[in-house]
């Protein structure tokens, strides 16, 4: 306005004819930028949240399929109990790398001071890593840090799909009952770094327990588990008194059953960091076998409890972001997924060792992709893959191909060269060309443009009613 006011003054001794004409530049300016809307002001519809509307068949995986689902996840899941360490301190040094590449903001979205940095990598003490090789469990739902510190680093906040919530020392969350591999103590020893069978990280020492050797074998030796079926159920001890909220993706023991009740058992921390376990009785309505059956119909009941979920970077707050949520859902039906979206495509089939699951679409334009799709793609059996962010395919209805993904947004334009986002932020059911002629939206950086691959889960001729 200031400008505008300036113009108008200077503009006394000018001719009528020029006054029109900057008037007329000025118009088309405002008039233009008009056209391109605010984020928050794009209207975004979603379709019927209910994913039952997308079920076509009942078909279940085989018998020998489901077995052999359950012995891979077993393998990965207790994996680090039975390895030497998986990481060099090369790897460990990368997150303060790039700390000291670009130092980032913290959490008054103020820029870090190198000696801050510093600190850090003086705490994670590399020099002596590996330090210990010590099997143990996690005590609590915890998360797995970049580097020893709960304190958040963001890009530049300015910046479209930057800032809060993308904490980059925010690793993933890990849940009660998950055997991990002690591998160095921080400096104070308050942070631990651990592997578990699918991700690693810095985690609080006080939320870990260390086994020995006779606990080791009693969990391996088990050969019956237990998985939740209602998100935040919470777990108690014999007295009724709460321990932990037990969440979908976490994997229980089982111990025993009665009609109404399971027992199982987690485990607890002591004082001197050892774990010892403590036995629980459990809801039947709430938990089920594991592996669950697989059908498009048993995933769709899963996933409609959380449906709506808020998006969680990294599994945050006890949400989930778009790859934890496929780990979680998928796992409770003996499906091992590692823990980025990227490292997900990338999983080759175990069986084979082969990518004969895998379809690249790369090169592909937008109706050649929604073709193989349409030809390649296991309804609520398959992943679809992009730069950054991955997707459950449901399948198609009225034409349109959708999907469930937990998703932060939309990239919009805010002007002709500034970026926005068009936040949606929760897991939602959305057609995979969302946005598609929706002005405001960006058209070139549409979903459906972006997806480079397609996985299936497993072969189609793995149904139980193959011929």
């Amino acid at each position: 306005m200031v400008v505008m006011k300036k113009m108008w003054n200077l503009s006394s001794g000018i001719k009528r004819d020029s006054i029109v004409w900057i008037a007329s530049l000025v118009l088309w300016l405002f008039c233009g930028c008009a056209r391109l809307e605010k984020s928050d002001d794009i209207a975004l519809p979603l379709p019927t949240q209910d994913i039952q509307d997308f079920i076509k068949d009942s078909k279940t995986l085989n018998p020998a399929k489901k077995a052999m689902l359950k012995k891979e996840y077993l393998e990965h899941f207790f994996a680090p109990f039975d390895r030497q360490p998986q990481h060099s301190a090369e790897e460990l040094q990368w997150g303060l790398n790039q700390a000291y590449a670009n130092l980032g903001f913290g959490e008054n979205l103020l820029p870090y001071i190198k000696q801050e940095i510093e600190a850090l990598e003086f705490e994670a003490n590399l020099q002596t890593y590996p330090s210990v090789k010590k099997p143990a469990i996690v005590t609590r739902n915890s998360n797995l840090r970049v580097l020893p510190t709960n304190k958040p680093r963001f890009y530049n906040p300015k910046l479209a799909g930057e800032g809060f919530p993308f904490d980059y020392w925010q690793n993933s969350s890990i849940y009660v009952g998950t055997p991990v591999l002690i591998t160095h103590y921080s400096r104070s020893k308050k942070w631990a770094f651990v592997e578990s069978g699918f991700v690693s990280g810095w985690i609080l020492s006080l939320d870990i327990g260390i086994l020995n050797d006779n606990q080791i074998l009693e969990l391996k030796k088990n050969q019956d588990f237990l998985v939740v079926t209602h998100d935040f159920t919470p777990i108690k001890n014999v007295h009724q008194e709460y321990l932990e909220s037990a969440r979908i993706g976490m994997l229980l023991p089982l111990l025993g059953s009665t009609k109404n009740k399971y027992e199982s058992q987690i485990f607890i921390r002591d004082s001197r960091g050892y774990a010892y376990a403590r036995r629980v009785i459990l809801e039947r309505d709430s938990f089920a076998k594991f592996p669950m059956n697989f059908s498009a119909q048993a995933v769709a009941h899963l996933a409609q409890g959380i449906v709506g979920e808020k998006y969680g970077w990294g599994g945050m707050f006890g949400n989930r972001d778009c790859s934890m949520f496929l780990h979680d859902i998928l796992g409770n039906f003996g499906f091992y997924l590692l823990r980025n979206s990227q490292a997900q495509m990338r999983q080759k089939n175990a069986e084979s060792g082969q990518d004969s699951l895998y379809f690249d679409v790369s090169s592909f334009n937008e109706e050649q992709k929604k073709e193989q799709i349409l030809q390649n793609a296991i309804p609520f059996g398959a992943l679809l893959g992009m730069r950054g962010h991955i997707m459950l395919y449901l399948g198609e209805l009225d034409g349109q191909i959708y999907i469930l993904h937990d998703i932060w947004g939309l990239r919009t334009l805010q002007n002709e060269t500034q970026e926005g986002r068009k936040i949606i932020g929760k897991i939602a059911i959305t057609p995979l060309d969302i946005g598609k002629n929706i002005q405001g939206i960006n058209q070139e950086k549409l979903l459906i443009k972006r997806i480079y691959g397609i996985r299936n889960l497993f072969a189609k001729s793995e149904f139980d009613d193959a011929r």
